[in-house]
């Protein structure tokens, strides 16, 4: 695993209740703390594992022979912005053989691994789960979600993905199948599109963006990336099924805190990049007009550079 943040924490201390060997790439203090101390996750469930069941190896030092082209599967779990340079660690430890997904927000992620890795080795991923680091530097899983995966075109056998699905499965993470990668992003960074901005410059936490005006400025946000999801052909739920969907989520996270505006809060760069920019990016190839993503971009971009 690549990334040992609040998801990749929760990933990694799940599947160590499997028999699965497992493999943290880290860097900096806070993966030394992971590898002198191990990982604890609280919340959903509560999980403290050594830091003996894990191998490690470190951005920072050269890596152990023995770690080489040594993973069956490689799963990035890091911020949007980071998965490019990831994507090209992963080629340190996969086998030729091996898959190698990505857990992260937003356009593209799906795609850069393919130009690295070529399509056989890549499984589309997206994921529900919620977590974060509390101040105190402890990951709390804060909400029991899923793991989607799903093979691009070329991509890996019906049994490879099989395969990550039973060990995804035996560690609880709640993995389904589904047979269009390219829906399977968007589906997720739909929701990501339009709340994370607004709740970031807004300041606030999911919920009250169930109120009158800022929910119509979500479905604004729907519409037009909905636009650019045709322009591409891929298939993603209509306004009335969407609008169902946001309240649903708006509802059950209602007292959490998006993580664009975690990333705002502790002085984070962003994700938008690979989320309203990108769609903007996208629509500009189209010769579409999205004035709400861009507006919402363009603010996040100034006031949170």
């Amino acid at each position: 695993m690549l990334g040992v943040g609040s998801i990749g924490s929760v990933v990694a201390a799940s599947l160590a209740s499997t028999n699965v060997e497992l493999h943290l790439h880290v860097r900096g203090e806070r993966g030394a703390l992971s590898m002198l101390q191990g990982l604890t996750v609280d919340g959903e469930r509560s999980m403290d594992v050594s830091a003996s069941r894990f191998l490690f190896s470190c951005e920072e030092l050269p890596v152990e022979k023995e770690l080489l082209a040594s993973s069956d599967a490689v799963l990035l779990a890091c911020k949007s912005y980071a998965v490019e340079h990831l994507a090209q660690v992963a080629s340190t430890f996969l086998k030729p053989n091996g898959v190698v997904l990505a857990l992260s927000n937003g356009l593209g992620h799906t795609e850069t691994l393919v130009q690295i890795h070529g399509p056989q080795n890549v499984v589309a991923a997206s994921t529900t789960h919620g977590a974060y680091t509390h101040e105190s530097g402890v990951v709390v899983w804060a909400g029991l979600g899923g793991i989607g995966l799903a093979a691009p075109p070329l991509g890996p056998s019906r049994a490879q993905l099989e395969s990550l699905v039973d060990v995804l499965s035996d560690a609880g993470l709640n993995p389904t199948v589904h047979e269009d990668a390219s829906a399977l992003v968007w589906e997720k960074v739909l929701l990501n599109l339009a709340i994370n901005p607004i709740a970031a410059l807004a300041g606030l936490k999911n919920g009250e963006l169930l109120e009158g005006t800022l929910f119509d400025t979500c479905m604004m946000v729907y519409r037009e990336a909905a636009q650019v999801a045709a322009m591409e052909r891929v298939s993603v739920p209509e306004e009335s099924e969407f609008e169902a969907q946001l309240r649903r989520v708006l509802t059950l996270t209602r007292d959490n805190t998006c993580s664009m505006l975690q990333d705002i809060k502790a002085g984070r760069r962003t994700e938008i990049g690979a989320l309203n920019q990108a769609l903007v990016q996208r629509a500009e190839a189209f010769g579409l007009s999205v004035p709400v993503n861009q507006m919402l971009a363009s603010l996040v971009q100034v006031c949170h550079p």
